[in-house]
C-alpha cells in the first residue's frame, strides 16, 4: 500500500512539474505576443491616416451605391432584363 501512494505522490508531482512547466512557457509566450501587438498598435497609427484617401473613396462609392441611382439602375434593369 505505501509502494502505491508513492507512486501516486511521484507521478502526481511530476505531472504537476510538467503543468508548471507549460504555464511559464504559455505565459512568455503570451508577453512576448503581446509586445508585439503594443509594438504594432503604436506603429500602425502613423501608416493608417494614409489610408484616410481610400477610406474616403470607399465610403463615397458606399453612400453612392446606397443612394437612389443606384436603386433606380437596378429597376431599370430589372424592367429590361425581362423577357
Amino acid at each position: 500500500m505505501e509502494t502505491t501512494l508513492t507512486v501516486c505522490a511521484v507521478v502526481a508531482t511530476v505531472a504537476f512539474v510538467a503543468l508548471v512547466a507549460q504555464a511559464v512557457l504559455t505565459l512568455q509566450q503570451i508577453r512576448h505576443t503581446a509586445k508585439a501587438v503594443e509594438y504594432l498598435a503604436l506603429n500602425a497609427d502613423g501608416k493608417l491616416t494614409a489610408l484616410d484617401p481610400v477610406v474616403g473613396a470607399v465610403k463615397t462609392v458606399s453612400e453612392a451605391v446606397s443612394a437612389g441611382w443606384f436603386k433606380l439602375a437596378q429597376a431599370l434593369y430589372g424592367v429590361f432584363s425581362r423577357k
